[in-house]
């Protein structure tokens, strides 16, 4: 019977193995780059085409910035061009909007999609696979995927949970995308924006009185202890809550004094995985 069991557990491997080799496909941008790398093109598509909380993906499917822009990351970056990038923050700043970029570029290729999970392959090991996993892009030299980027460059690299409120995986239950690129000189203060429309927005952070929950998004379960750590450098605290009370606005602040003093529970939210579209900031 333990033959048996590990011989179906091999099994099992071997085919998420080859699901993995099958599903990885390298994708580049055929656009020439720009001559001048700067993040000043994706500034420009982002002002013009993120709106309303979301995206206009149809007019970005029609702009060819975004490709150019992508084309200029394949070669240009902190490891291949060292001297643009002297500092944590031009470093930060510039992986914060490769993600970004690279994720509004596979959505573009991929456009017209209902959701990011709809890129798939004839195997998917695990929902969302074909999206994070599978898709190879050229960045600084390398080949990277979406999930690398996120967690070895970006959690792996720099201690800054506001990381989780400025990158965007082109979903509904995501933060709200920046209308600008992320830039070195005025990066910590685009990052405390970011993480406080995350922490004050209802879609993110709601009391509810009638079922005495606190309700959050599911980016505050998946990535606890990046908060968790984030409150204890801003002398905030231990929790989560505390990570989000540092950041919210004064009416999320009161109604999470209010909640928490009354013993309401914790939940996370459901995660809606279909494009972020323009919508209104209704909970």
């Amino acid at each position: 019977m333990k033959l048996t069991l590990a011989i179906v557990v091999g099994l099992i491997a071997l085919v998420a193995a080859l699901a993995y080799a099958l599903r990885l496909r390298r994708v580049r941008s055929e656009a020439a780059p720009f001559e001048r790398p700067s993040h000043a093109p994706l500034d420009a598509l982002l002002g013009e085409h993120v709106r309303a909380g979301g995206v206009d993906y149809d007019g970005l499917a029609r702009d060819g910035r975004l490709d150019r822009y992508v084309a200029t990351l394949a070669t240009w970056g902190p490891e291949s061009a060292p001297g643009d990038f002297p500092t944590e923050a031009s470093r930060l700043a510039y992986s914060i909007n490769a993600y970004n970029a690279l994720v509004l570029f596979a959505v573009k290729r991929a456009w017209p999609i209902r959701a990011v999970h709809d890129v798939r392959g004839l195997l998917e090991p695990k929902a969302g696979f074909g999206f994070f996993w599978a898709q190879l892009f050229r960045l600084d030299g390398r080949w990277i995927n979406l999930y690398d980027l996120e967690h070895d460059v970006l959690r792996g690299g720099f201690e800054d949970a506001r990381i989780h409120a400025a990158i965007v995986c082109a979903s509904g239950s995501c933060p709200t995308l920046s209308a600008e690129a992320y830039l070195p000189d005025t990066l910590d203060a685009q990052l405390d924006d970011a993480m406080r429309d995350f922490t004050s927005n209802p879609r993110h952070v709601r009391v509810d009185d009638a079922t005495e929950r606190i309700a959050l998004s599911a980016i505050y379960d998946w990535f606890g202890e990046d908060f968790e750590a984030e409150a204890r450098r801003r002398g905030a605290g231990e929790s989560v809550l505390d990570a989000i009370a540092h950041f919210a606005d004064e009416r999320t602040r009161a109604s999470l004094r209010r909640a928490r003093a009354a013993g309401y529970t914790v939940v996370y939210r459901d995660y809606d995985w279909s494009v972020n579209l323009p919508h209104d900031d209704g909970a």
